[in-house]
């Protein structure tokens, strides 16, 4: 049970599809960078301003530079005509507003390690750099691309002088950000209580934050029709498939996954089985 006082402070849908929409309404041309992203999506954290030296300043130092660097990197591929479809700063932008909800609702429901200025500091740094540098299309083999970001971000960590732990804690949850390890990562967490200060939670979070936007009925057509254009120059037929309704469907029933207290108290099991009762009612007046 969440104490009655709390009730008012618990995030809701509603308002994280308004903070969506207001991250597209300057898209492109107007874009204020992602740096700005950033930075908002700390203070609605309350995570301050943290003393110089401290855990959190260093992963405040970490996730400016990285956030810096994704910023000149898209708009130099953008005035290029460059910047892939889909895996460019707004999916970034779009991925720190969703974990800034996800960490919101988590500490009203006093999820342990939800509240922590460490933990929230590292939840923002990874989504920040989970898709670093990101090339466009898809994975040749399995963790490809979240490989090549760990690998990216070095320099950018020993800059900041992340430690051992830190570097291993981003690591492991970039790399879970690949398709292939959500449904294994959802399935070692659902048999015990929930806490972000273990690694293997904070991976789900994280995995959850980098769908969510592509969960929600508001987004999803707009970032998929994104994700075929991102494709389509190098696997036009997977590009095409992915604007069929049976591509929803397997990704509403297998990729879309919510296991965290937060997900389940925004209702999002919920949201995806009206639109899988939606598509495959559609489906069946098609058959």
């Amino acid at each position: 049970m969440v104490d009655t006082p709390l009730l008012a402070a618990m995030p809701t849908l509603q308002q994280l599809n308004l903070s969506l929409r207001n991250l597209r309404r300057p898209w492109p041309n107007k874009w204020p960078g992602l740096p700005l992203v950033f930075e908002r999506a700390w203070q609605q954290l309350d995570l301050g301003t943290p003393r110089a030296g401290s855990h959190a300043h260093t992963l405040l130092s970490f996730g400016r530079s990285v956030v810096e660097q994704v910023e000149r990197d898209g708009a130099q591929r953008h005035a290029l005509g460059q910047e892939p479809a889909y895996h460019n700063r707004l999916h970034i932008a779009d991925t720190l507003v969703c974990m800034s909800f996800l960490l919101k609702a988590s500490g009203v429901l006093k999820v342990p390690g939800a509240r922590q200025p460490g933990v929230g500091a590292m939840a923002l740094c990874i989504m920040a750099g989970h898709d670093f540098l990101h090339p466009g299309g898809t994975n040749a083999q399995p963790g490809e691309f979240e490989a090549r970001a760990v690998q990216d971000l070095q320099p950018l960590m020993t800059a900041a002088r992340l430690s051992d732990e830190d570097r291993q804690q981003l690591a492991h949850c970039i790399m879970a950000t690949d398709p292939a390890r959500v449904k294994a990562s959802h399935l070692a967490v659902r048999s015990r209580a929930f806490d972000l200060r273990q690694v293997d939670c904070l991976a789900v979070l994280v995995q959850e934050a980098d769908i969510l936007a592509s969960t929600l009925p508001q987004t999803q057509q707009e970032l998929t029709e994104a994700l075929s254009r991102e494709w389509a120059p190098t696997q036009p037929a997977a590009a095409d498939k992915l604007l069929l309704p049976q591509n929803r469907l397997l990704f509403l029933e297998h990729a879309a996954l919510f296991s965290s207290p937060a997900a389940q108290s925004f209702g999002l099991d919920r949201v995806k089985l009206r639109q899988v009762n939606q598509i495959t009612s559609q489906l069946r007046q098609l058959a």
